[in-house]
């Protein structure tokens, strides 16, 4: 049986090189470069090397477009050697980032 899309937005590939960083509980700073798969309004696919927990708020910039903000990791898998991380978008930046790709 084929799985239900529960997305309400339409989804677009893409392809653009995303900066993220984020701050642990201990407060501990981190760095991970990605590559997005995919967008939404109101979401980002991204795949990295690093693991960014569930539930953190990460500051993301994708310099190519330059457009910088902030959102929320709704999940991570392992995806081979990578992590694919789907993240939560502000309404702000994910209308930039559409309207930049368009």
């Amino acid at each position: 049986m084929p799985r239900r899309e529960k997305r309400s937005n339409e989804r677009l590939p893409c392809t653009l090189s995303v900066r993220l960083a984020w701050t642990d509980v201990d407060g501990k700073d981190y760095y991970a470069r990605g590559h997005c798969r995919d967008i939404s309004i109101a979401g980002l696919r991204v795949d990295t090397t690093e693991t960014i927990p569930a539930h953190s708020y990460v500051i993301l910039r994708v310099e190519e477009v330059g457009v910088t903000g902030s959102a929320r990791v709704r999940y991570w898998r392992r995806g081979g050697a990578r992590n694919i991380i789907g993240l939560e978008l502000g309404e702000r930046v994910g209308g930039e980032l559409i309207e930049a790709l368009r």
